[in-house]
């Protein structure tokens, strides 16, 4: 009885197939578990560091990141500058921060020892580098497109030159491969703007009707004096002139209307009497264009010109000019004039 008892024990201690495979399973789901969380944290300390890791660059750089570049291009162009990383890694990153990361086209500052999780920031926030452009006034629209087309910073065809008068003279900010004709519509939205608040605040008693005629105005004062100081004063002249029934015999339109018959200009008394619908020496009223794109200043001054009696004006020979109220003041000037010129 003793040796069936120990042999009946024997048979109930030892385990069942079932139960060994299930201690198997246990045991690789404990080593898989392990390897899992070794390999994860191996690729967390791999990933940290590589979005971590200092630039290569000892200097800041400029990158451009292109319309249409994908991450592929992006990994590709900041290793190129050497932010070096692995592609996966910007993959797994781009993934990490979620549908809100939308790299931007542009042009970027790097600077010295930036790193990948910088960069992937620095080109998400799309704070791209801004270029300016300042448009003199007093440049005829064919003036102001040839600038653009000569800029390589800008893209695009302008299909047309716009309106005489119709862009405002100032500085514009851009980025890299802007169209031309964007730029050239925040030019003409900045002019219609602030001279539309201006016309809105003129005077009541003011000598012109429309803001049209004040532009074409504000042209011609533009091309007389770039003296900011004067600006007022020979506005106040054309609006006296103007009042009086009297041609304005402003020598700027009829060069104007020279250039626009292609009249190459050597002496301009001989073209006094050019037959134009710009030669004020020929006309009794405005032009019926803008000879040129005025600034603001050449418009406010029209819209406030000085007060004066002035009807004439000439230059002083030291870039500046003499005012006369009459015709036998003027002359004197004129005189005056010649006489700087001969000394």
């Amino acid at each position: 009885m003793t040796g069936q008892q120990l042999d009946s024990n024997s048979t109930q201690s030892s385990p069942s197939p079932r139960s060994r495979a299930y201690r198997r399973l246990i045991k690789w789901g404990v080593l898989l578990a392990i390897a899992s969380a070794f390999v994860l944290a191996v690729l967390f300390i791999w990933v940290t560091t590589e979005l971590s890791r200092p630039s290569q660059q000892t200097d800041d750089i400029v990158l451009e990141i292109r319309r249409g570049d994908g991450r592929v291009a992006i990994s590709q162009r900041l290793n190129q500058i050497g932010i070096i990383h692995h592609p996966f890694v910007y993959q797994l990153e781009e993934w990490r921060r979620g549908g809100d990361y939308a790299p931007r086209a542009g042009e970027y500052l790097f600077p010295e020892g930036v790193n990948l999780s910088e960069a992937m920031t620095i080109i998400h926030e799309g704070k791209a580098i801004q270029h300016s452009i300042t448009i003199p006034e007093g440049l005829t629209s064919a003036e102001i497109i040839a600038m653009l087309n000569a800029d390589t910073r800008l893209s695009g065809v302008i299909a047309a030159i716009p309106d005489e008068g119709s862009m405002l003279p100032e500085t514009y900010f851009f980025l890299r491969h802007t169209d031309r004709n964007d730029v050239i519509r925040w030019m003409q939205q900045s002019r219609e703007i602030q001279f539309a608040e201006l016309w809105a605040d003129r005077p009541d008693d003011h000598e012109l009707d429309h803001i049209n005629d004040a532009i074409i105005l504000a042209s011609i004062v533009e091309k007389e004096t770039g003296i900011s100081g004067e600006r007022g004063l020979v506005a106040s002249v054309f609006l006296n002139r103007l009042r009086k029934g009297m041609r304005l015999q402003s020598d700027p339109t009829v060069i104007y209307g020279l250039a626009q018959a292609g009249v190459d200009v050597d002496h301009l008394h001989q073209h006094l009497k050019h037959d134009s619908p710009w030669n004020t020496y020929v006309i009794k009223a405005l032009p019926e264009t803008p000879i040129a794109n005025p600034g603001l200043a050449s418009f406010r001054a029209v819209i406030y010109p000085e007060q004066s009696d002035y009807y004439y004006f000439v230059a002083d020979g030291k870039g500046g000019h003499r005012f006369a109220k009459t015709y036998e003041q003027h002359k004197a000037n004129i005189q005056l004039w010649k006489n700087s010129k001969s000394d």
